[in-house]
């Protein structure tokens, strides 16, 4: 009942999809009504010299007016294409003519002349474009090879004949019928039907041999009107009586199977005889499974003695097929492989399109068939090849990318497989702007109205991010007209081209776009317009962008092939690049276990590759990389190959041999382990015998796991092993397992007893049981009865064969406690159970494929207050970080400090992160995706957006001169048009050269809402440069600047008399004052130094102990130089002689950013910025420089004050900053003050600069840590002066140092002297000299001395420094 039901439901189901597939072909037949075929060309097989007519015929029709308006017809002409795939020239060929309804005719097909192959009919109609028909092949009728070896046959009695006809059945032609007639001894062959058969090939098969059936035997084929006759084969029937006739005979096949590759709905037939004593029989499995041949609906049978027919094949009929002949001897298996293929079927054709010039349409053509068919498009009948404006999404779509008016016409989706090919057409028009798809007329001018309603060209566009590959641009919203914007249409083309593509932005606020998939390289021209609900506005100019070059690789190697020669080799080969850049020093193979194993890879210099040691019946991916002088190139193709199967290396486990009986045994076995089968157990073989008697053999299906050997003697001892089997035959036995048979017939007046034992393995969703039967085997068992419940026992039941030890419990819940009972049954009832409680587990352990390497240098970078763009390397591709397979990457991000975040997909390695919030720091993670393969997530990345824009910019800002004072000059502008909050103020912007930054402008800012200012004291003949921005009670940051405009002052030419002050005296006596008194001053200064130097310095220590306590600022003090191998620090003791000002720290700093920048640590890769290149984002050690270090001492280790990048570890993994640092000063918010210009894309934030009474930490600038604080032991090496009368000195808090903090151990780090030397720090804030270090330098009472001394300490200081450099710098 249950197989009626399933074959109801599987029949129902092809019907659905029968019905499906169907609706879809007669949708594609009339896929496009502007030009289809109504008769197409056929193929033709035809004895040589006989005519062929090949017809074509179709029509077309073309809409004249709108929806709904009548099509008229079309005239239509015809061409044929040859067999050379090139246009016949009809005129004065011999053989073939084109008659006047277009159809081809060949009046003689004959050999070597050019008239056989493949032909098509080209249907073309102006105006609308060519189709190309289906190929019609013409081919010679040939005959088939025949049988041509003379054969002598030496059967006995009973057994069986087989002889071949015809060979070669898979280069049977199509469609071509032979007959077959068999003589014997000259004389037709009268055929028995109860023990002769002439299967499909020809081959007459004989059973039950006697000796009237002795004779010559011979076949006849006929094909049309030609005959053939095989050769001869002789058959000899032995005598019963000749010796060694009835000695017991393997099996031994006289014909197996063959691999066969028929079409869906054919008949397919496995040939299989085999002889051997005693007779074998004859079982058919299919991937190891028996094959039920006695369902009357079955469509498989059996043909003569062992050959398997199947009828009307289907797709779930292929696999691989064994033939198992068995008798008591052996059993042999002979296998081969059926694959039913599907001719290509459309899932969904093509369509009649229509699009606007710059649309980028996307034809939409998807074919099922088996094999996978191979999908092309053609263009009025010519192929097209993928480029970088006509592409093919997802394989089987094809997408063109900035239409033009020349890319009308007919466009064909054509499918191909080894079954047939489909093909449908559709028509592309391109209409112009403003015109809907339907209609053809001509565009409508707007109204003046909505004409002056038009908004502005976009202003600003600049290019913030130029990589190889991907552009990022942003722009400014037009002045006129800015609110009626809808959204962008940003254009782009390559330099020379006139293939314009566009790319459309989600919304007005949009003003920012990432264009991907450049070429390097290559010079674009972008442009942007504005788009409102009734019309385009005027485009920006455009700008022309460079991408950035790459490095000359090689590109892929070609025709990339390769095949399995045995179970542990593949073979691969391949052509040479096209594009080599110079001499290919080696080509690398890498290759995998499926999706999921290691990479693997074998080197090469020759265009081919033998891959060895590999695992058998394993799938491999494999793909080759060539390599030149620059490095790894482009990436092959990947293809998979699959090494044959072997001989299982490993017997089955857990045999147990049961005795049920006086007369039977059974065996139960577990399957090899999985890496250990080597391929598809297709059975076992169970060999046994009775002591010291010959062996005999039984064979079983692969899925069973027990066998009864019965019929066996009472109360006698039994020696059983088994192996396991697969197509390549057995593998090793297990030892012998002994048994001895009962010497009665089992008991059944009472129940049996309870099972000695229950074995039971838990999984996500079922529980597999295994037990041993009860002790006392005497007792029949009939079956067992399986329960099982949720907490409580027999919730449900099953009822067990007696035979069966295993069983898995399926489709439970997991994470769920059962409790599972066994008992025996037979006549007198059940045995007492055996009970187990168990819970099923969280979910089944799966094993964790191979990690891919984790992306690195990931960037983060701003680009307006709701985007960011992230970008990063993928130290697996070669320099040029090109993407060629099937990878895929996920951008995980989310507000920092939230376990909240979004994904983002893509195939590029950059992308724009857009709908976020404004003034919002975000982190940001990415991992690479390969099939069941992916990396870890990367080192996150933090950075955060703008602030929301308060306010528009000021508008028609304009520049006049001041009649009364030509120097100065007069700005006017009007207010802004949008504003958030009250306008405070504004600031205005000038300079006399635009190329510095924003925060290198003059600026004179005024508070009140007046919107003119005069700015005085110009230089004349100077063309300066102004903008103006608008300040708001919600802050100026990121306040957007008006246009720019320019104004050249003029000459000064009126004369104003020089103001004067007290008693007459000007500003210029005023001057000359001034300078007289400062060289005097300075000439005293001068002379009192020289007095000093030539006074005779006191010699005694008791003067020198003094002028240190009074801090003589005459006496110059040494410094003290403190050294800690993990922490430098340089540091005057002199509080009050050296103070520095202390400078600000820069944007990264005061915003708490001290985690470190990553870079590649790669010999293959770089990290591209377009910072300046003394600025580094490595997290190599050896590349540190510590973000939060600065200092006063030397000007050049300022840095530019840049918006930075922060880094920190993804969710798990933090960075530690410094105890001592101030709270406040990572809480310090950032500025941006510099522009966003090409030279400097990312922007930045003023740094602040700190004045005496601010230079704490707490505002964010460099300040001395107590030492107390540091946490690090410090070893003093300075040069101490005469001992301190008084008491210590405490350290003054607020004296600046140079504190350098290397991440790791430093190599120059020398052993200390005394391991128990006490930390001179952590006591409290003195310095206290030991005796011994006064007593290891004299002290110095000279000037000149002190000099040397510091000179000393000055080259010391140098060396340090140089070390310092070498350890924490590349």
């Amino acid at each position: 009942m249950a197989r009626k039901t399933n074959k109801s439901s599987r029949t129902i189901w092809k019907w659905l999809v029968g019905s499906y597939l169907i609706l879809q072909l007669i949708g594609s037949s009339v896929a496009s009504q502007a030009l289809f075929f109504t008769l197409e060309p056929q193929d033709a097989v035809v004895p040589e010299g006989h005519s062929v007519l090949l017809q074509c015929a179709g029509s077309a029709s073309v809409g004249r007016g709108g929806k709904g308006k009548a099509s008229s017809p079309t005239p239509v002409t015809i061409r044929w294409r040859g067999p050379d795939g090139q246009d016949l020239v009809i005129v004065g060929d011999t053989f073939r003519t084109q008659l006047k309804n277009g159809s081809l005719y060949i009046s003689s097909v004959e050999e070597n002349r050019g008239l056989t192959g493949a032909y098509q009919c080209l249907l073309s109609a102006d105006g609308v474009g060519s189709v190309l028909s289906r190929p019609a092949l013409v081919a010679i009728a040939r005959q088939p090879d025949l049988n041509q070896d003379f054969l002598e046959t030496y059967l006995l009695p009973g057994q069986t004949a087989y002889f071949r006809c015809m060979l070669g059945e898979a280069n049977w032609q199509q469609g071509v019928k032979h007959s077959v007639q068999w003589f014997k001894d000259d004389l037709p062959l009268p055929v028995d039907k109860l023990r002769m058969v002439v299967l499909p090939n020809g081959a007459l098969e004989i059973d039950e041999v006697g000796p009237s059936d002795r004779g010559s035997y011979q076949c006849n084929v006929t094909s049309g009107s030609s005959s053939r006759l095989s050769s001869k084969t002789n058959l000899n029937i032995k005598k019963p009586n000749e010796p060694g006739a009835e000695n017991a005979v393997a099996p031994s096949f006289l014909v197996g199977p063959s691999p066969k590759t028929v079409r869906e709905g054919e008949t397919v037939t496995l040939d299989c005889v085999a002889n051997g004593v005693p007779k074998p029989q004859i079982k058919w499995l299919r991937n190891g499974m028996d094959l039920d041949l006695n369902d009357l609906d079955s469509r498989f049978s059996i043909i003569g003695t062992g050959s398997l027919q199947i009828s009307s094949a289907e797709d779930i009929d292929s696999g691989n097929y064994q033939c198992r002949a068995s008798n008591t001897v052996d059993s042999l298996d002979a296998q081969a492989t059926v694959q039913v293929q599907e001719p290509p079927k459309f899932i969904k054709a093509p369509k009649d399109t229509s699009a606007h010039e710059k649309d980028e349409p996307e034809l939409r053509c998807d074919i099922w068939g088996k094999p996978k068919p191979i999908i092309r498009w053609l263009k009025n009948g010519d192929l097209i090849t993928p480029n970088d404006y006509m592409q093919l999404v997802d394989g089987h779509n094809l997408k063109i990318l900035g239409l033009l008016n020349s890319d009308a016409g007919m466009f064909q989706c054509v499918g191909t497989n080894a079954a047939g090919s489909v093909h449908a057409a559709a028509r592309l028009r391109v209409v112009p702007q403003g015109d809907s798809p339907e209609q053809d007329s001509g565009v409508k001018p707007l109204d003046s109205g909505l004409q002056a309603r038009l908004p502005s060209q976009p202003r600003d566009l600049v290019a913030q991010i130029v990589k190889s590959r991907f552009v990022t641009l942003s722009w400014v919203e037009p002045l006129q007209n800015a609110g009626d914007v809808v959204y962008y249409t940003v254009y782009y083309k390559m330099n020379n081209s006139e293939r314009e593509q566009k790319m459309v932005t989600k919304s007005h606020d949009d003003q920012q776009v990432n264009i991907q998939s450049l070429l390097p390289g290559r010079t674009y021209q972008f442009r942007v317009e504005a788009n409102t609900n009734f019309g385009s506005g005027a485009s920006s100019a455009p700008l022309e962008v460079s991408t950035q070059p790459e490095v000359n690789i090689a590109g892929p190697p070609r025709s990339f092939e390769g095949y399995a020669r045995n179970h542990k080799e593949i073979y691969v080969k391949w052509g040479e690049p096209a594009v080599t850049n110079g001499e290919i020093l080696k080509y690398r193979v890498y290759y995998s276990e499926n999706d999921s194993g290691a990479d693997l890879y074998h080197d090469s210099t020759a265009l081919d590759a033998v891959l060895t040691e590999l695992r058998p019946n394993t799938d491999y991916v494999i793909s080759v990389v060539p390599f030149n002088r620059n490095g790894m190139g482009d990436s092959s193709a990947e293809i998979r190959v699959k090494t044959f199967s072997s001989t299982p290396s490993e017997p089955p486990n857990n045999v147990t041999l049961e005795v049920t009986s006086s007369s039977s045994i059974t065996v139960h076995w577990e399957p090899p382990a999985e890496e250990d089968r080597n391929g598809q157990i297709t059975g076992y073989k169970i060999r046994y015998r009775k002591y010291k008697d010959a062996p005999q053999v039984k064979s079983t299906p692969a899925n069973i796991r027990y066998f009864e050997l019965s019929s066996l003697d009472r109360n006698a001892e039994y020696q059983v092993k088994i192996a396991a089997m697969t197509v390549n035959g057995s593998g090793p036995f297990t030892e012998w397992y002994r048994a001895n048979t009962l010497e009665n017939d089992l008991d059944e007046t009472q129940v049996p007893g309870k099972p000695v034992w229950i074995n039971i393995q838990p999984g996500a969703n079922n529980i597999a049981l295994h037990w041993g039967p009860p002790h006392h085997p005497e007792i029949k068992i009939r079956n067992y009865v399986l329960g099982w419940g949720r907490g409580i026992p027999d919730e449900n039941t099953i009822e067990l064969k007696e035979t069966e030890r295993y069983h898995v419990l399926k489709n439970l819940e997991s994470n769920m406690d059962y409790v599972v009972s066994l008992r025996a049954r037979n006549v007198k009832g059940d045995g007492p159970p055996i009970y187990d409680n168990i819970k099923t587990r969280d979910e089944e352990p799966v094993d964790a494929p191979t990690p891919l390497e984790v992306p690195v240098g990931l960037r983060a970078i701003t680009m307006s207050s709701s985007s960011i763009v992230v970008y990063w390397i993928d130290t697996m591709l070669n320099k040029n970080q090109h993407v060629t397979d099937n990878r895929h990457y996920t951008v995980s991000y989310g507000i920092t400090g939230s376990n909240r975040y979004r994904y983002h997909n893509t195939t590029d390695l950059n992308c724009m992160i857009n709908d976020l919030r404004p003034n919002t720091q975000y982190e940001f993670a990415v991992k690479v995706v390969k099939g069941r393969r992916e990396s870890s997530w990367s080192m996150s990345v933090l950075n955060s957006t703008y602030q929301n824009v308060p306010v528009t910019p000021p508008r028609e800002v304009s520049v006049r001169l001041d009649e009364m004072n030509p120097p100065s000059v007069i700005i006017q502008w009007i207010p802004p048009k949008h504003t958030v909050g009250q306008i405070t103020g504004y600031n205005i912007y000038y300079t006399t050269d635009t190329t510095k930054r924003d925060r290198d402008w003059s600026v004179e800012a005024f508070a009140g809402e007046e919107t003119m200012m005069m700015l005085p004291n110009l230089k004349p003949y100077t063309t300066y440069y102004f903008k103006v921005q608008a300040r708001t009670t919600k802050g100026n940051n990121n306040a957007p600047f008006s246009a720019l405009v320019s104004y050249t002052t003029s000459a000064a030419v009126i004369m104003q008399e020089a103001d004067t002050i007290a008693k007459g005296i000007d500003n210029e006596k005023l001057l000359y004052i001034i300078i007289a008194a400062t060289a005097v001053v300075l000439l005293v200064v001068l002379l009192g130094v020289l007095m000093l130097c030539r006074r005779k310095p006191q010699s005694s220590p008791e003067h020198t102990k003094k002028s240190y306590q009074k801090n003589n600022v005459g006496v110059p003090k040494p410094p003290d130089l403190w050294i800690h191998h993990d922490q430098m620090e340089l540091k005057n003791i002199d509080k009050g002689l050296h103070t520095v000002t202390p400078v600000c720290s820069d944007g990264a700093s005061s915003s708490g950013a001290l985690t470190l920048p990553r870079s590649v640590v790669h010999s293959e890769y770089e990290v591209e910025t377009p910072v300046p290149g003394h600025v580094t984002n490595s997290l190599d050690k050896r590349s540190y420089v510590p973000g939060y270090m600065s200092t006063s001492m030397n000007g050049t280790m300022e840095r530019p004050q840049y918006p930075r990048t922060q880094y920190s570890h993804q969710n798990r993994s933090h960075m530690t900053m410094e105890a001592g640092l101030s709270q406040q000063s990572l809480t310090q918010p950032q500025s941006n003050s510099m522009a966003q210009t090409p030279e400097h894309p990312y922007g930045g934030y003023d740094a602040n600069f700190c004045n005496g009474a601010s230079g704490a930490a707490g505002n964010g600038c460099v300040s001395t840590i107590e030492s107390s604080k540091r946490g690090h032991p410090l070893k003093s090496f300075s040069v101490p002066g005469p001992p301190p009368t008084g008491g210590a000195t405490p350290i003054n808090k607020h004296t600046p140092a140079v504190t350098i903090r290397p991440q790791n151990q430093s190599p120059y780090k020398k052993p200390s002297f005394s391991a128990a030397t006490p930390n001179r720090l952590q006591g409290g804030g003195s310095v206290v000299h030991s005796t011994d270090e006064i007593q290891r330098l004299a002290p110095s009472t000279s000037t000149e001395e002190l000099n040397q001394e510091m000179a000393n300490l000055e080259g010391l200081m140098k060396d340090l420094s140089a070390i310092t450099a070498n350890e924490f710098e590349c």
